[in-house]
């Protein structure tokens, strides 16, 4: 009886320990995870078909080298102006607004809307074309440079109280009844 017992028992353990080892993991918790982990549907691969290769016309080395700084010269053009931005945000407080109030005018989207319409175009546009898009990349990002700049120059040079969400000006002081300026509010106490 206590040998049956024992290896009912080191059975029920081998069993339990096979069962733990081989059985699937189980799904996060967090949503987010479950969306990540891979189903086992997935990790079959299935051979794939192979697209037919087209074979490339050479190329001469001059043009590609010419072709190859264009493109780092776009790129270039296009981070720069993300780079300069994001040093300003990081470097100055009123940034940030000044940016927020700067989208909002017609005449700073229509420069955003054609670079955009520029970096679209780049893939597909001719080799004749492509100085010409690079001249106006640079010169819209130094558009939107200079009006950032304005911008936040406009800020800083109004008083601290003077300066709404949207960028505009505030009155602080209604005329009174005989037509004299009401005294203007005590600044702000600050804590240093």
């Amino acid at each position: 009886m206590r040998k049956t017992l024992f290896a009912l028992l080191l059975l029920a353990a081998i069993v339990v320990g096979a069962w733990r080892f081989l059985a699937p993991a189980p799904a996060p918790k967090n949503p987010i995870e479950r969306m990540k982990a891979v189903s086992p549907i997935e990790t079959v691969s299935t051979p794939k078909a192979s697209a037919p290769v087209a074979r490339e016309i050479p190329k001469s080395p001059k043009l590609d080298a010419r072709r190859a700084e264009m493109e780092e010269r776009f790129t270039d053009l296009k981070e720069e102006g993300r780079r300069i931005r994001e040093t300003l945000m990081a470097s100055d407080p009123n940034a940030a607004k000044a940016f927020q109030a700067l989208g909002q005018r017609p005449e700073y989207r229509e420069v955003i809307d054609r670079r955009h319409q520029i970096e679209a175009a780049w893939a597909n546009a001719p080799e004749s074309e492509r100085e010409g898009m690079l001249n106006e990349m640079n010169s819209l990002r130094q558009q939107g440079i200079g009006m950032l700049l304005a911008e936040i120059q406009r800020m800083n040079s109004q008083p601290a109280g003077a300066v709404g969400p949207a960028g505009a000006a505030q009155v602080t002081a209604a005329p009174g009844a005989n037509g004299v300026p009401a005294p203007a509010p005590a600044p702000p106490v600050v804590f240093q």
